[in-house]
């Protein structure tokens, strides 16, 4: 049995640039992989899937780069925030004109919907900047029964400061080009570490393992497992520790591998 691991945003989705649902050949060859007795799983900074991919069923799901696992609909992690960390990133946050977004299994919580770095971020992952409906904006610390916070800044700067403030008691993963944010969790999983303990727990062998990514937050992972495949739309720094890089995710990317690791004709 053989497990694959894809990251969502710029993997199967590319929302920027207008590919807001997996292609034909993608959910096919999946499919195939799938029907041979092979693992499927999420693996994403998202909290939940994107309704474009309720098209494909994947036997698993690492949310919050690790911090919220299932796996055949039981969940295995569910790493909630207390009061008091909650508390102490409002803090922070204050500090460095951070502006958070609270996400959680049953809600999400934001007091500046309306602010110009938040619109941007809900166009670059939902690709719309329409205003949405059940995102509570009054709340306190004890309040927020979340599993993840994406906050952003107008610099690095800023974002530097608050990450060594809060370095010591949360895992952060920073992103400090295009726009300015770090994801913030529990102590605990990484998203690579979090696939790694599921192909584990599901006793696969090691060289049976694949993980396709582009971006910085999907190192770790494509290093923790043998096959890491880069997509050809991937920052530098993956490219850099890939096993081997593929086609973008606009020109089928995934599908092109699976046919040459598994022989899984491509459907155009």
């Amino acid at each position: 049995m053989k497990i694959a691991f894809f990251d969502i945003d710029g993997t199967l989705l590319d929302v920027p640039h207008g590919l807001n649902a997996p292609s034909r050949a993608t959910i096919e060859a999946l499919k195939v992989f799938q029907d041979k007795g092979n693992k499927i799983v999420i693996a994403s900074a998202r909290g939940a899937v994107p309704a474009s991919l309720e098209c494909i069923f994947f036997d698993g799901y690492i949310f919050n780069d690790g911090h919220y696992i299932i796996y055949e609909g039981k969940v295995l992690v569910d790493d909630l925030f207390t009061q008091e960390m909650v508390q102490k990133q409002l803090d922070v946050y204050q500090k460095y004109h951070g502006r958070p977004q609270f996400a959680g299994h049953q809600g999400s919580w934001c007091n500046c919907l309306d602010d110009e770095l938040i619109i941007k971020h809900r166009l670059m992952f939902a690709g719309t900047a329409k205003r949405p409906q059940d995102v509570v904006e009054h709340f306190t610390a004890a309040d927020v029964k979340a599993v993840s916070c994406c906050v952003l800044f107008d610099t690095v700067e800023a974002l530097e400061q608050a990450y060594h403030e809060l370095e010591d008691h949360f895992t952060m993963i920073p992103y400090k080009t295009g726009l300015i944010r770090m994801d913030v969790y529990c102590k605990g999983f990484t998203k690579g570490t979090a696939c790694q303990y599921l192909y584990r727990q599901l006793k696969i062998e090691r060289e049976n393992t694949y993980a396709f990514g582009d971006g910085e937050n999907d190192i770790e992972m494509l290093q923790l497992v043998k096959h890491g495949i880069a997509m050809g739309n991937a920052v530098e720094p993956l490219e850099a520790v890939a096993s081997e890089e593929t086609d973008t995710v606009t020109h089928d990317g995934i599908a092109k591998s699976f046919h040459r690791h598994f022989a899984i004709e491509v459907i155009s």
